[in-house]
C-alpha cells in the first residue's frame, strides 16, 4: 500500500474527511449515485460542483485574509520603508500549506482581494457555488488595471456573464463592456499593456517536451500567425508532417531566420527538392547524465538543465551531436590516490584540483553543452586539504574538467541495459512523516553549520563562497530550494543555511558544501527577515519551515541524474591528527572605510593617466606628478577591494 493510500485510509478511519453541507465544501458522507437513473447522476454532479465552487471561494478568500493579517504583522516589524516586501510570507507559507508553487498562491491571495475590495456580486455568487475558480479568475484577471468607479457599472453584467460563459468568452465580454461603457479608459488601457505587458516565456512540458508563451499586440499576433502559416506552405503537399507539426516547424524556420521548410515528401519531382537544407547552429544546452547510460549499458534518466529529466535516448540523442564537457572519475586511479595520497600527518597531498567537502560527490558522468557550464570555469584549482568532511575516511576525488568534441556513441543493437534500478530515492511523504514522528530531525543534521569540520577548511570562515563550494552546491539542485520555486538555481544567490557571522566567523555557519543552498532573492530575502527557518537533513534535503510551523520539503536532483552515488545516514567524522584551532580571523581595519585620497580630490568618473599616455610625457614634473595619481588609484582599488571582501551579508 503506498504512503498516499494508508494515508486516505487513516483520513477515513479517524474522520479525516468532515461532512458538510452542500455548497460548503467535500462531502464524505454522500449518498450514492444511482448511474441508471441519468437525472439522479446529473443532479449530483450539479450538487458536487456547487460544493467544489464554494470550498475555492473560501480557499481564496481565507489565503486572502491571511494575506492582509501577515502584512499588518510585518509593516509593524519592519517598518513602513519595507512595505513593499510586506506579507510575501504569507504567500509562500499559502505554497507550503496546499503543496501548490508560489505563483498560485499569489493567484489565490489576488483573486481573494479583489473580490473583498472590488467585485462583492462576483464573491457572492462565487461563495454560494454558481461560477467556479476559473471563470472568477478570468474576471479578476481581465479587470485588474480597470478603475473602480468603471469597474462597479460592469460588474452586474459580468455576474449575469459568468453563469453561462466560458472564462475565454468571459475575457472578450469584460472587453466589449469596458469598451461600450468607457472607451478612453479602454484606449488608455491598451497603450499601457502594449508597453509593460509584452513577454515570451518557456516552460518545461512533459515527456521531453516544451511549451513556448508569448503575449504580443493583436496585430503582431496575427502577423505572427500569417508568417507560420506562410512558412508551413513553403513545402509540396505530399510532405507526410501534420499541419501542427508543420507549423511548429515553420516557427522554429522563423527562429533561425530560414525562408523556407525542408520538405519531407523524399520525391526527386518535388517542386521543392531543388533547395538545399538550411543548416542550423548545434543546441547550446546542459545534459547531465551517467557514463552507463549515455554508452547504452544502463537507461537511467538524465537530466536537461533548465528543464528537468529526460528520456535517455533523447539525452543521446543530444549528447551525439554536441560539444562534451566531461567529468569522468577513473576507479583504478582514485584507489590508488586513496592509498597514496594520505601522507604521515593525515592530510592529503596540495595538489588536488577540486575537493569536495562534507560529503559531496565529484561528477564522473558526461555532460553536453555548445558552451562552458559554471562547473567547468567555477573549478578551483587547488581546494581544502582537511578531507572531504563525511566522515569518509578517504582523500577527495580529483577530477578534471575538459571540453571535447561530440564522441562517437554505440548504436542500440550493440549493447543492452543492464537490469535493475538504481537506489530508491527518499520521498517527501516518508521525509514529512520520519519529522512528524521524530520533530528533532529540524535542527537539521548539522545545526552549527560546521558540517561536521572540527576545523574549518579554507574558505570557510570567508563570506563570499570559493567557485568549488559554490558550483558543488548549486550542481544538486536544478532550482531555488523553496518548494515550487523555479528560479534556475545558476540564478540564484548562495545562501547560508546556518547564518554565517561576519563578527566572529568561527562561531557562525561556516561558508562549506553542506552548509549552503541556492536561493532566489525573495527566498533569500524571507530567510534573512527570520520569516522562515531552512534546515539541512540527511541526503541533502532541505526543509523550509514557516512561522506558523508549515514545512516544506526539496530533494536534490535524483542520485541517477548526478555524477556519484551517495548515502543518506551520517558517517563518522574523518580522522585526523589534532591540530590547534585556527587563531579568530581579525576583524578589518576601519581605516579602510574612511575615504580615499582618490574619494576626496577626485571625481567618480575621472580615470588615472594611463602607460601609453605617460610614455609621451617629457616634463618630469609632470610625470612625476601622473605617476603619483596613478599611485594613488592604484591605493583606492586595493581599499576597495577589501571593503568588498569584508562586506556583511547577505551575499
Amino acid at each position: 500500500m503506498s504512503v498516499a493510500e494508508r494515508r486516505l485510509v487513516h483520513m477515513f478511519d479517524t474522520g479525516g474527511f468532515r461532512g458538510c453541507a452542500a455548497g460548503e465544501g467535500a462531502r464524505a458522507d454522500a449518498r450514492p449515485v444511482d448511474f441508471d437513473d441519468g437525472a439522479a447522476a446529473l443532479s449530483a454532479l450539479r450538487e458536487y460542483g456547487r460544493a467544489e465552487n464554494a470550498a475555492a471561494a473560501h480557499k481564496v478568500l481565507t489565503a486572502a485574509a491571511f494575506a492582509r493579517r501577515q502584512f499588518a504583522h510585518e509593516v509593524d516589524l519592519f517598518g513602513e520603508e519595507f512595505a513593499y516586501r510586506a506579507g510575501r510570507s504569507a504567500e509562500m507559507e499559502t505554497s507550503l500549506a496546499l503543496g501548490v508553487s508560489a505563483f498560485t498562491a499569489e493567484r489565490y491571495v489576488a483573486v481573494g482581494n479583489a473580490l473583498d475590495l472590488r467585485l462583492p456580486l462576483i464573491r457572492a455568487v462565487f461563495v454560494s457555488g454558481l461560477v467556479d475558480f476559473l471563470r472568477v479568475f478570468a474576471i479578476v484577471d481581465a479587470t485588474a488595471e480597470i478603475s473602480d468607479a468603471t469597474l462597479a457599472r460592469m460588474e452586474g453584467h459580468l455576474a449575469d456573464a459568468a453563469l453561462y460563459l466560458t472564462p475565454k468568452k468571459l475575457v472578450a465580454e469584460v472587453m466589449r463592456e469596458l469598451i461600450r461603457i468607457n472607451p478612453a479608459e479602454a484606449e488608455e488601457l491598451r497603450r499601457r499593456r502594449e508597453r509593460h505587458s509584452r513577454r515570451v516565456s518557456v516552460t518545461a512540458d512533459l515527456h521531453g517536451m516544451a511549451q513556448v508563451y508569448a503575449t504580443l499586440t493583436a496585430a503582431e499576433g496575427r502577423t505572427l500567425d500569417s508568417l507560420v502559416q506562410e512558412m508551413a506552405g513553403t513545402v509540396c503537399r505530399e510532405d507526410p508532417r501534420t499541419v501542427d507539426n508543420l507549423r511548429t516547424d515553420a516557427f522554429m524556420a522563423l527562429v533561425h531566420g530560414e525562408t523556407y521548410l525542408h520538405c519531407r515528401c523524399g520525391r526527386e519531382d518535388c517542386p521543392t527538392a531543388h533547395l538545399p537544407r538550411p543548416e542550423r547552429p548545434k543546441p547550446e544546452v546542459h545534459i547531465h547524465i551517467d557514463l552507463e547510460s549515455l554508452l547504452r549499458l544502463a537507461d537511467r534518466p538524465g537530466h536537461l538543465e533548465g528543464h528537468g529529466p529526460i528520456d535517455p535516448e533523447l539525452a543521446r540523442l543530444l549528447a551525439g551531436d554536441a560539444t562534451w564537457q566531461a567529468v569522468i572519475t577513473d576507479a583504478r586511479r582514485i584507489q590508488a590516490e586513496r592509498n597514496a595520497a594520505v601522507g604521515d600527518d593525515g592530510e592529503t597531498e596540495n595538489e588536488i584540483e577540486s575537493a569536495e567537502p562534507k560529503g559531496g560527490e565529484p561528477p564522473h558522468g558526461l555532460q553536453a553543452g555548445g558552451a562552458p557550464s559554471a562547473r567547468e570555469s567555477d573549478t578551483s584549482p587547488r581546494e581544502t586539504k582537511h578531507g572531504n568532511g563525511s566522515g569518509d575516511t578517504s582523500v577527495p576525488i580529483r577530477y578534471r574538467l575538459r571540453r571535447r568534441p561530440a564522441g562517437q556513441l554505440p548504436p542500440p543493437s550493440v549493447v543492452r541495459p543492464r537490469s535493475g534500478t538504481s537506489p530508491q530515492e527518499p520521498r517527501i511523504t516518508d521525509i514529512l512523516d520520519a519529522v512528524t514522528a521524530n520533530p528533532t530531525l529540524l535542527d537539521g543534521q548539522y545545526p552549527d553549520g560546521h558540517g561536521g569540520y572540527d576545523h574549518p577548511p579554507r574558505g570557510a570562515l570567508t563570506y563570499r563562497p570559493s567557485n568549488a563550494v559554490r558550483a558543488a552546491v548549486f550542481d544538486k539542485y536544478d532550482t531555488c530550494t523553496f518548494p515550487g520555486c523555479t528560479v534556475k538555481a545558476r540564478d540564484c544567490q548562495f545562501d547560508h543555511i546556518v547564518e554565517f557571522d561576519p563578527n566572529n566567523p568561527l562561531a557562525g555557519g561556516w561558508t562549506v558544501e553542506s552548509n549552503g543552498e541556492p536561493a532566489c532573492t525573495r527566498h533569500h530575502q524571507a530567510k534573512t527577515d527570520r520569516l522562515f527557518r531552512v534546515v539541512r537533513l540527511d541526503g541533502d534535503v532541505i526543509a523550509w519551515i514557516g512561522a506558523h510551523g508549515t514545512i516544506g520539503i526539496t530533494l536534490p536532483l535524483p542520485v541517477e541524474q548526478r555524477p556519484s552515488a551517495r548515502t543518506t545516514t551520517p558517517t563518522p567524522r574523518p580522522i585526523q591528527k589534532p591540530t590547534p584551532a585556527p587563531p579568530t580571523p581579525e576583524p578589518p581595519d576601519l581605516g579602510i572605510y574612511e575615504p580615499t585620497w582618490w574619494e576626496t580630490h577626485m571625481r567618480p568618473t575621472d580615470l588615472p593617466p594611463t602607460l601609453p599616455q605617460l610614455a609621451t610625457i617629457t616634463d618630469p614634473g609632470h610625470l612625476a606628478r601622473c605617476a603619483q595619481l596613478r599611485a594613488h588609484h592604484a591605493e583606492h582599488l586595493a581599499i576597495l577591494g577589501e571593503r568588498h571582501r569584508h562586506q556583511p551579508p547577505p551575499f
